[in-house]
């Protein structure tokens, strides 16, 4: 690919990452991901717990106790008068009650609520907009509107502190209860006037939106029974400096509010709704918003880093690291909402980073493909003079993940990459086969001559003693015999087989006055004779393949017995390796049917009934009692070995004394 083509599809895949992103960005300003904000928005609340409430914030509730004993609802305001006089230590009382229409009780509730002087009642938008004030009969009063918004999927989740309507200004009734119970107004944002362009417009407008931190579900908040305050059950001073919010919480009677912590639809009071706004302008801990900018340059940069990440991991990596980064998001955006009350709309970070990592993944994939469509062509070129050319066709190559798309698909091109491979393989499995007959064939020529270089040199110091080599070519074929009767694998026979004829290489480092002494040794010189045991074993010893060092092991233990009178260590049982308790018996039965110059040969019958049974010299205690039990079995195939491999002996020595 040159340099104009790599420069193009750099182009192309930065436009396909920027048409994404635009898109993305649309969808997310026109809401299309309000639904995944909002349920993570929600289920933030719930992972993040309750918190402690104001203790100054009380709420009064009209509950089911209350009707059983003043009535059914509504009740008469004289018994609101007659509360207001036993909350009039209270810093503020705000009544979540709607009494737009009069009663005969007012001038008692009206005279109570100028006593009391901090009091605020509600005001009330009606569905088709109408706002509700409280009854002529109650005024002047202090007023909030106790409207919230709700969702579009009827969770409560934020309050507009000011509404405007008809060029009059509206706040909110935590607002106001905020007010007069701190006597102060720095510690909110002023209450704007109404926008005197407004004139006597009918909309309502609504300004300084607040997202509410609710504190908890249903009963976070102290509540007590009107009922309860009516018998006395609770002293004036009681209510010393609270806030207090008086409300209707009956079951049936009150529509409940949704908010992020009713998951089951078990909705709240409207009062203590007031209650968790009211104690975020106590707390100053409102749920703040992200700034829309930073939102989208922070998700578009994470993004970015993440594919320029994903174009150096591989695909399991990648996919890793996607996970990983979701989760990294997650958290981190819970973070924010949980301990800086900082919420952050989650789904523009993982749509815009998982649309890179994809436009990565795929950029990858593109180079992926060009790079076979590149191996495709050089293979068939290379092929072209072996192969049928009407079973592959030739195409146009270079057109990357495109190529995949056209007609046939991916399909077709496997198809046509496996009969290239078919051909390819064909060829490959020849040349294969042909070089790997060659090094077979090398390899048995040197392993033959390697194998046949250490038994001439083994004939030739067995020579040196009885005048020929067929002893140790018996002794092999005894050990196979006995190895293979005793279960032990062909890879171990095999070696035993090779090994056992090197047994006695060590007499090659004997002096030949004791090794070729024609009589019987000394005491002395059968001392020094033992020794070939250990001089085999130091030869043999210092190689590092399987054959020779288990030739090492036969060489060092074959004159161990297994009651522990051997030589030259004195080992005994099974401390003597299983090779040598095999060659011990294979060694002692060819030299007793072997004639010395000290006795004559003894048939196989004699030599068997030797070892067998026993005699000054020989016993069967001497022999690993499975080795000696195959032998038995044996004994026809030995007699048969030891008649095919023999030639006229000169015998020149002796190793006993």
């Amino acid at each position: 690919m040159n340099i104009r083509q790599q420069h193009r599809h750099i182009i192309w895949y930065i436009a396909l990452a920027i048409v994404g992103i635009a898109l993305i960005l649309a969808a997310d300003q026109l809401g299309l991901f309000e639904g995944i904000d909002t349920y993570l928005h929600d289920l933030s609340f719930r992972i993040r717990g309750e918190l402690t409430p104001d203790e100054r914030i009380v709420i009064v509730a009209i509950d089911e106790k209350t009707l059983e004993q003043f009535g059914k609802w509504p009740l008469k305001r004289t018994h609101y008068a007659r509360l207001l006089d036993s909350l009039r230590e209270a810093s503020v009382v705000g009544f979540d009650i709607i009494m737009a229409e009069s009663s005969p009780d007012d001038a008692e509730l009206r005279t109570a609520i100028s006593m009391h002087g901090k009091v605020v009642l509600p005001v009330y938008i009606e569905n088709d907009s109408r706002i509700s004030y409280p009854a002529a009969t109650l005024t002047p009063c202090t007023t909030g509107h106790i409207h919230v918004e709700q969702g579009i999927d009827g969770i409560v989740r934020k309050v507009f502190h000011m509404l405007s309507y008809q060029g009059n200004a509206m706040p909110s009734f935590a607002t106001v209860l905020f007010e007069i119970a701190t006597d102060t107004h720095e510690n909110l944002p002023k209450i704007a006037e109404a926008d005197p362009d407004e004139g006597q417009s009918l909309r309502i407008t609504q300004k300084m939106p607040m997202n509410i931190n609710f504190y908890g579900p249903p009963g976070t908040f102290p509540m007590i029974s009107l009922a309860d305050i009516a018998q006395g059950d609770y002293a004036q001073s009681f209510f010393k400096d609270k806030v207090v919010l008086v409300g209707l919480t009956a079951a049936g009677i009150e529509d409940k509010k949704l908010i992020p912590f009713t998951q089951e639809r078990n909705g709240i009071a409207g009062v203590e709704v007031h209650a968790n706004i009211l104690n975020n302008l106590f707390d100053r801990n409102a749920i703040q918003v992200a700034d829309e900018r930073i939102r989208i340059i922070s998700a578009i940069l994470f993004s970015l880093i993440g594919f320029f990440a994903f174009l150096k991991l591989s695909e399991k990596a990648a996919a890793l690291f996607w996970v990983s980064a979701l989760i990294v998001i997650t958290a981190g955006i819970y973070s924010f909402f949980a301990f800086r009350n900082l919420w952050i709309s989650p789904s523009l970070f993982y749509f815009t980073f998982s649309f890179l990592c994809l436009t990565a993944y795929i950029t990858k994939l593109d180079e992926a493909a060009r790079q076979l469509d590149n191996e495709y062509k050089t293979i068939n070129d290379r092929l072209s003079g072996a192969m049928d050319v009407n079973s592959v066709r030739r195409e146009e190559t270079g057109a990357g993940i495109i190529s995949f798309l056209s007609s046939g698909g991916i399909h077709t091109k496997v198809e046509k990459l496996l009969a290239l491979e078919q051909q390819y393989e064909k060829q490959l499995e020849d040349t294969i086969r042909k070089r790997t007959q060659e090094l077979t064939e090398a390899f048995s020529l040197i392993n033959t001559m390697s194998d046949e270089m250490i038994y001439r040199l083994t004939k030739a110091t067995e020579s040196k003693d009885f005048g020929t080599g067929e002893h140790i070519v018996r002794i092999g074929l005894y050990a196979s015999e006995i190895a293979r009767m005793l279960g032990m694998s062909e890879e171990f026979v095999e070696l035993i087989t090779f090994a056992s004829p090197m047994h006695d290489l060590g007499k090659i480092g004997i002096p030949d006055n004791i090794l070729l002494k024609p009589g019987k040794l000394t005491i002395n010189e059968y001392n020094v004779m033992k020794t070939h045991t250990i001089i085999g074993e130091n030869i043999l010893s210092k190689s590092s393949f399987p054959k020779i060092l288990l030739s090492a092991s036969i060489a060092l233990n074959h004159h161990e017995r297994w009651d522990g009178t051997g030589y030259p260590r004195g080992l005994k049982g099974k401390d003597i390796p299983v090779e040598a308790r095999i060659v011990t018996i294979c060694d002692i039965y060819d030299a007793i049917r072997s004639s010395r110059p000290y006795k004559p040969a003894c048939d196989h019958q004699k030599a068997a009934e030797k070892i067998i049974r026993g005699d000054e010299k020989t016993r069967p205690e001497h022999f690993d009692p499975d080795v000696l039990q195959a032998f038995i079995r044996l004994l026809p195939k030995l007699e048969l070995i030891y008649s095919l491999h023999q030639k006229p002996n000169v015998q020149k020595s002796s190793i006993e004394p």
